[in-house]
């Protein structure tokens, strides 16, 4: 394994929820309040922040869009504004701190008070080209693609829902989770739900919910200095097909996104899949769970259904995923979402989770994104 001198000390996170009654500022800033707590740090050890930023394209504030410098009091060394969330974040704030433009970084993102306005959540509806004005939606993107391999594999519907059932059942248990006490499910459960758009049932579909999070980065030597045993980041990978949600997405096009970085990824960390421990995919629906294990090679396309069915996904399976009951059962906090993915991760690893553990867990996989949205991120986390 390749030496990691980067790692995560510190991670916050806030109450979870279907509506809070704040805004995004305020549960943003508790949640980095949360995971300075957490690495024994304080607002002036950081020198780095990844979030919702008004540049370097222009001063437009749209949701979520904050000067932080001025609602934390200070300048920062680097801002990441690319994608400031989730596993792109964290591999941006990793490579900062590994060329010495910064020391310690914190990742954070959320909502809140907005989801009350509306049936659709807005973010899943984006003011693009083909989007908006044709009431194109995040899910819609992703069924697109879907639609396709139902049509050349047609995996078991069964089957399939058992993926979904295994990680609400997860969140049911969990009692940080919005949808705690909310099962058991099963399969018949999921699809006897309502149909959103074809192949995808209503609880195939992730959670949109309020609430936020937030990770702190800095160096390994610094790391050990904070209260809990780092989480080193071993390596990582991107892919970016298109922008997203605009042109429709293709199952001949982006089918198998993720391949290059799954294998940039692990060939950093000097591991294979074999030796993850723990499984933190993007669920933004049950199919693409599927998708993401036979990109992994695990799998030949069109057998990811039997192959989960058989081999389990559960906490006593033989591939852990989305131990806290994921985007489906335990929040998706719009484009702070992605975030939870670490959170989790590095509870695992610390052995700290609040639902299901994996016991002894080292390693773990986090992902994000998928084929609707025609960008994958992948990166692998350890156990110092």
């Amino acid at each position: 394994m390749k030496n990691s001198n980067v790692a995560i000390a510190g991670i916050g996170l806030t109450e979870q929820a279907k509506s809070l009654q704040e805004n995004n500022i305020t549960v943003c800033i508790q949640a980095v309040k949360n995971a300075l707590a957490d690495a024994g740090m304080l607002m002036k050890d950081i020198d780095g922040i990844s979030a919702r930023w008004p540049g370097p394209g222009g001063t437009e504030f749209d949701s979520g869009v904050i000067d932080w410098s001025g609602v934390f009091g200070k300048s920062f060394r680097w801002v990441g504004d690319t994608y400031p969330q989730g596993v792109p974040g964290v591999l941006d704030a990793a490579a900062a701190v590994s060329f010495g433009l910064c020391e310690t970084v914190i990742v954070f993102g959320g909502q809140a008070g907005i989801l009350n306005r509306s049936e659709l959540a807005e973010y899943t509806q984006p003011n693009n080209e083909f989007v908006r004005p044709w009431g194109l939606f995040t899910a819609a993107h992703f069924a697109m693609v879907a639609q396709v391999y139902f049509a050349r594999f047609q995996p078991d519907r069964l089957k399939l829902s058992q993926i979904a059932v295994e990680i609400r059942n997860a969140g049911s248990r969990n009692p940080e989770a919005v949808m705690f006490g909310k099962g058991p499910y099963r399969p018949s459960d999921i699809v006897e739900s309502p149909i959103i758009c074809e192949p995808f049932h209503l609880l195939d579909l992730c959670l949109a919910t309020e609430g936020a999070s937030a990770v702190i980065i800095t160096s390994l030597e610094r790391a050990l200095d904070c209260p809990h045993t780092p989480v080193r980041i071993l390596g990582g990978g991107s892919e970016w097909h298109r922008q997203q949600y605009v042109d429709p997405a293709r199952y001949d096009e982006v089918g198998a996104i993720g391949k290059d970085a799954f294998e940039r990824a692990f060939n950093y960390a000097d591991l294979t899949v074999d030796d993850i421990d723990v499984f933190e995919v993007y669920d933004i629906n049950t199919w693409e769970i599927v998708r993401q294990f036979e990109t992994l090679g695990l799998c030949s396309e069109g057998d990811g259904t039997d192959f989960l069915f058989e081999n389990g996904i559960s906490v006593n399976g033989r591939y852990p995923t989305n131990t806290d009951g994921g985007l489906l059962s335990f929040s998706h906090t719009g484009w702070g979402g992605p975030n939870l993915k670490v959170i989790e991760a590095v509870r695992q690893l610390r052995g700290t989770a609040s639902g299901d553990q994996v016991n002894d867990a080292e390693t773990a996989l986090v992902t994000g994104a998928g084929s609707g949205a025609q960008y994958f991120n992948a990166a692998i986390l350890a156990k110092n």
